[in-house]
């Protein structure tokens, strides 16, 4: 089943292999610190925001998105629905290219992420009302975000041609291999051991230790509280 969901990307030559789930596992370990981190968000764009700031918004966030809001790694478990609400709730540095591309895994999920864009723009529905009244406690000008998803040259039309830019062009600090969904996958199976016995059991601990810390190795901070 994983491989039918990933047949868009390993068709177009950019999935190279699919990692197992051991190699998921490690990967899933190093990029947490990453993902849990301020890099993820844009946050100058909350400013302004009566709860715009992380440690407060992020329970508002959880009470829309619910258990998929912690999923990391390649969050091939997380809703087609959550995803589309955590896309809705929060300003990505950039192409928020991981996303999309788990939603393009989901059959006709770009389609639904563009409806649903669409009614949110358009206000006009009692759920759109509903949604835009409670993200502008957290979201100053979404409008102006929702409207970078659509159009021709927006982000659903270029994820449909599998136009996904590197991290770098789009300002964001994420590593290449955690800013897409697929250079992850990637990583993943080019990089760590397929399987736990392929590590001595003395030393996996150390492996696992050594992974989780590769951020904090690097001197950058969780950003948390600079606020």
């Amino acid at each position: 089943m994983l491989a039918e969901r990933l047949n868009v990307f390993t068709d177009s030559g950019l999935l190279r292999s699919i990692p197992t789930s051991w190699q998921m596992v490690q990967g899933t370990l190093e990029m947490v610190p990453y993902v849990s981190s301020t890099d993820a968000t844009a946050e100058p764009r909350y400013d302004g925001a009566p709860f715009g700031h992380p440690l407060v918004r992020q329970p508002l966030i959880i009470s829309r998105v619910g258990i998929d809001h912690f999923r990391t790694g390649a969050a091939l478990n997380a809703k087609l629905e959550s995803l589309i609400k955590h896309l809705h709730l929060t300003y990505h540095e950039g192409m928020p290219v991981f996303d999309l591309q788990i939603v393009q895994t989901h059959e006709g999920g770009l389609q639904r992420l563009r409806e649903r864009t669409e009614e949110m723009l358009a206000g006009e529905t009692d759920r759109a009302r509903r949604h835009n009244k409670f993200v502008a406690l957290i979201l100053p000008h979404a409008d102006d975000y929702y409207r970078q998803f659509l159009g021709d040259d927006g982000w659903i039309a270029r994820a449909e041609r599998l136009d996904y830019p590197a991290p770098d062009v789009e300002g964001s600090a994420f590593p290449p291999e955690f800013f897409s969904m697929v250079e992850f996958l990637n990583y993943c199976a080019e990089t760590f051991p397929a399987r736990p016995r392929d590590i001595p059991w003395t030393r996996l601990p150390g492996h696992l230790a050594h992974l989780a810390g590769r951020r904090r190795r690097e001197g950058r901070r969780q950003g948390w509280f600079a606020k």
